[in-house]
């Protein structure tokens, strides 16, 4: 007798040891969900925000014309911000809908696409990186074929580039703005856009700085809060990974918990 009261004690306990394990599980894997879902809202509504805005720029081309941005500049950008936005929002509510239906499937398409992402993110990095010098080589190649582009008719489009970034950056040449002289048509002054005004303009009045070197002292001078803003992209990504992870295999082992139980 005193075994089976012995024993109908151990089962007991076993039982309420279980039951409060199923229950923090529970909880858990309700937290988690919210977390999850409140995340990829963020992001949804993020991408929504993006992808408007490149449907309205890319609308809105000609409206915006008075911008010190080339028409093919703005244009190349909406098709960037409508291609980054459907990504960002196609994610967030994959993230969203898989969380708060609690769809194994949705979660693992999700979870499949944000280490897709990730690992592309990671790749690319690592291909600038080990790059870089002939990347940077290849700029400067590029804006000075540009420069003896530069004016033509048929060349829009160098034109077009250069004086977008003489105008964006405040910079004017490759290195300085007596690179210019190199060329014919503009020993005596150098495009208008190296200067603050759009009208005349001579050497005097010119950016100081050549866009190349704009370019490297804003890279060599930001790199640290680009690198940090890269490394947390990727924190983010990580943890979205892991709590669909994490809510997915909640999600098997209560079905898998509930079926025997529920017959």
């Amino acid at each position: 007798a005193v075994v089976s009261t012995q024993s109908g004690h151990y089962g007991r306990d076993t039982n309420y040891i279980l039951s409060t394990m199923n229950s923090v599980q529970i909880c858990c894997g309700e937290f988690i969900r919210i977390i999850l879902f409140v995340l990829n809202f963020i992001f949804w509504a993020a991408g929504g925000v993006i992808l408007g805005l490149g449907i309205y720029v890319k609308v809105s081309l000609n409206d915006l014309k008075d911008l010190d941005v080339s028409h093919d500049t703005l244009n190349t950008a909406a098709l960037f911000l409508i291609g980054l936005g459907c990504v960002v929002f196609v994610v967030g509510l994959l993230g969203c809908c898989g969380s708060l239906t609690q769809n194994r499937c949705m979660l693992l398409l999700y979870f499949t696409l944000v280490t897709l992402i990730f690992l592309g993110e990671i790749a690319l990095a690592i291909a600038v990186y080990a790059n870089k010098d002939a990347v940077t080589k290849q700029l400067r190649t590029q804006f000075k074929d540009c420069m003896t582009s530069y004016g033509k008719a048929n060349e829009t489009v160098c034109t077009d580039t250069i004086d977008t970034l003489q105008s964006v950056l405040e910079c004017c040449g490759e290195m300085k703005p007596a690179d210019w002289k190199n060329f014919t048509s503009y020993t005596a002054n150098p495009p208008k856009s190296c200067c603050p005004q759009d009208e005349a303009c001579d050497y005097a009045d010119a950016y100081p700085l050549g866009c190349y070197t704009t370019i490297d002292e804003f890279v060599n001078n930001k790199s640290k809060y680009i690198g940090f803003g890269v490394l947390g992209v990727a924190i983010i990504e990580l943890i979205g990974m892991s709590l669909a992870c994490y809510l997915r295999v909640h999600i098997i082992k209560r079905t898998t918990y509930e079926e025997p139980h529920a017959a």
